[in-house]
């Protein structure tokens, strides 16, 4: 009867464990249809370079058109730039190829609640192609936070 019981209880402990490990993250951009993007020291960058800074720009993420725009105040959500990373960059000219990888943390807030979201923003130059993703952390991803 023991082994029962402590088979049931691990069983249990097992199933939450996958659960909490493979369930998917919030998806903070549902609500949101345009975002301001704030690059890293927004504050210090020239007033004659923020004005334009990726205005109108459509991107398409989990098959939805998110519009970036310039003005924050007419935008539904802010997302700032905190840290960017680059990984790697290789150059060969005897093939004029390009092949790079960065990374960045992000943080979105909406405006109307003010919720905030950590976010990771991967980009991948390769072979003339472009790939570039936007997840939201889990909350148990501890390792990521800085």
């Amino acid at each position: 009867m023991k082994k029962k019981a402590s088979f049931g209880i691990a069983a249990v402990i097992v199933v939450t464990l996958l659960v909490i490990v493979l369930w998917p993250p919030p998806d903070p951009l549902a609500r949101v249809d345009t975002v301001a993007i704030r690059p890293p020291q927004w504050e210090r960058t020239d007033p004659s370079v923020r004005g334009p800074f990726m205005d109108g720009l459509t991107v398409t993420l989990n098959e939805r058109n998110v519009r970036i725009v310039a003005d924050a105040s007419a935008a539904d959500a802010v997302l700032v730039v905190e840290e960017v990373r680059v990984d790697s960059i290789e150059v060969r000219l005897d093939s004029g190829q390009l092949r790079a990888r960065l990374s960045a943390t992000c943080v979105l807030t909406e405006l109307k609640t003010g919720t905030r979201h950590q976010m990771d923003f991967r980009l991948e130059l390769r072979d003339g192609t472009v790939r570039a993703t936007l997840t939201a952390r889990r909350f148990w991803e501890f390792w990521k936070r800085g």
